[in-house]
């Protein structure tokens, strides 16, 4: 996937599209949106994570995230015990809408030797026993790796 230019369009939006936040994350600068019309075809992340609204109560919300540099962003903002799922959602070109969901078992930032080649993150699917950049190309096993997710009940097997 392609780094985002500056200035370039990732969501098309529509004053009239527009909604509350919930009610754990609103401030004043932000909107919500609930339609949003996606210009860059590269794959989508969904991130479901626990929330705290304000009178304490815990609940499930899902992000929509654009890109692997956003996907990071958001990762270190939440609490690791928090985040109950990651997947990507990457378009096939078929006739007719085809759209592919594969939920991930892990993500690490690569290491300094291995950031140009990679990209910005490392990704190991459920189901599957080797580690991934964000393009899908399998990557050899390289020392300095940082672990930022791991799903639960998975244990690190030296990866």
């Amino acid at each position: 996937m392609r780094p985002i230019a500056q200035g370039e369009t990732v969501f098309i939006t529509s004053e009239g599209c527009s909604a509350l936040l919930h009610p754990s994350k609103v401030t004043h600068k932000l909107k919500q949106w609930k339609v949003v019309t996606r210009s860059l075809e590269g794959p989508w992340y969904l991130v479901v994570y626990d929330v705290t609204c304000s009178k304490g109560r815990r609940v499930s919300q899902t992000s929509l995230v654009s890109c692997d540099e956003a996907l990071v962003d958001l990762l270190e903002t939440l609490d690791a015990a928090d985040v109950r799922g990651i997947g990507r959602l990457d378009r096939r070109h078929r006739s007719g809408p085809s759209w592919n969901l594969k939920w991930i078992e892990a993500l690490w930032k690569p290491s300094r030797g291995e950031v140009r080649k990679a990209g910005p993150l490392l990704l190991r699917f459920e189901a599957e026993s080797g580690v991934r950049d964000a393009q899908l190309r399998p990557v050899a096993d390289s020392p300095g790796r940082r672990l930022i997710y791991v799903a639960g009940g998975f244990e690190e097997r030296g990866r």
